[in-house]
């Protein structure tokens, strides 16, 4: 698994906190400098894919930032680059993703994706209300997000995800049913859908107040419903998909399958350590450049692998595996955790059967809350 943090976007989003510029002179500097870093990085990432140590999913996952910003040459070079290499070693990516804006997605911009090898597209809508995409400084219309998704058909994608949001200011129950009727009117094979979180560092962050949480929950309760009778499948706390379109990279997430993260502010894990790429554009490259390092990372403790395995794995509809559990860790471990999430299973806050435990749907809106007893204390 790869993932390419490219930090570029036209404009900020009032709601977002990832880090990202306008710099967008610097596009063709930046994406050097990551096919720079693969190249310096890629023998020690396959030593470990190689190793027979972890499970292996083979994906790529261009993020960001807004990568539809880049000309397709320039996002070429770089796919052409980590392609070529996982071919090489016998690892050729099953999924190609790129992350795109609606207003991005022209005729020739969509074919030149698609001619690139990419063989899936997450279309940032969050709404299909002008009115909530301006207070957003979204940068398209519903029309728009409409056009390009019929547009990315038109170039060939049968594998299209759409971004919705749910849980922001001036959002009632008949607009958001609206946007998920006209969600699955395009029967996209992939829908997430995201409450809306305030960062101090976003604009949203200190200037509005969020809906109460019960308006949030009636939200998060339609959006479950309405896309179970329209045939989607919840895997996730945040994802539902059509049958058998998972997304193979956000699942490998959940799985603890180690990835490598290029590109300013991204994360990597390589199987035992976490790390994260300096966020900040002009020191990332001149350290690239310079052959230095540009990320720091923490060495995971035993109790650090056992709340991730906990915290990833009760996000899933599926749950957590108490097999898995008990091989990774030992019956002790296994009798510890039934003890310690006994008092949530009478509450129906999880459900438990021989082999796994989980959040049952209907309490996922608070799965955080859940998790957080589920932990064994720092």
């Amino acid at each position: 698994m790869i993932y390419v943090h490219i930090p570029f976007c036209r404009s900020f989003c009032s709601y977002c906190s990832f880090y990202s510029s306008t710099q967008l002179r610097k596009i063709p500097e930046v994406l050097d400098c990551i096919r720079q870093e693969w190249i310096r990085e890629r023998d020690s990432w396959m030593e470990i894919w190689r190793s027979g140590q972890f499970p292996l999913r083979h994906t790529v996952y261009l993020g960001g930032g807004t990568p539809s910003v880049c000309a397709t040459e320039t996002l070429g070079d770089l796919l052409d680059l980590l392609c070529t290499d996982l071919k090489r070693s016998g690892m050729e990516p099953a999924e190609i993703t790129v992350e795109t804006n609606p207003g991005d997605l022209t005729p020739d911009y969509c074919r030149a994706l698609k001619e690139l090898g990419v063989n899936r597209l997450s279309i940032g809508v969050q709404s299909f209300h002008d009115e909530a995409l301006t207070a957003m400084k979204r940068r398209h219309t519903a029309r728009q997000a409409t056009g390009a998704f019929h547009e990315a058909r038109k170039a060939g994608f049968d594998n299209i995800s759409l971004d919705l949001m749910f849980g922001f200011p001036g959002l009632d129950m008949a607009q958001w049913q609206e946007t998920l009727q006209q969600a699955v009117a395009l029967a996209p094979e992939h829908i997430s859908a995201y409450q809306l979180s305030l960062e101090p560092s976003s604009a949203w962050g200190k200037r509005i107040v969020l809906p109460p949480q019960e308006t949030c929950a009636e939200q998060y309760a339609l959006l479950q419903e309405f896309l179970h009778k329209a045939g989607y499948l919840q895997y996730e706390v945040s994802s539902f998909c059509l049958p058998g379109k998972e997304s193979l990279h956000n699942s490998g997430y959940w799985l603890r399958i180690p990835y490598a993260g290029l590109g300013p502010a991204a994360h990597s894990f390589n199987g035992r350590d976490r790390y994260a790429n300096v966020a900040h554009l002009d020191r990332y490259t001149e350290g690239i450049r310079k052959g230095l390092p540009v990320r720091t990372g923490d060495r995971l403790t035993p109790r650090d692998v056992h709340n991730e395995w906990v915290m990833l794995g009760l996000r899933t509809l599926e749950g957590l595996s108490l097999q898995d559990m008990e091989q990774r860790e030992g019956p002790d471990a296994v009798e510890g955790f039934l003890k310690q999430t006994a008092p949530l299973v009478e509450r129906g806050l999880l459900k438990r059967s021989d082999k796994q435990i989980r959040i049952p749907a209907g309490r996922l809106f608070v799965s955080d809350d859940i998790i957080r007893d589920c932990l064994l204390p720092l």
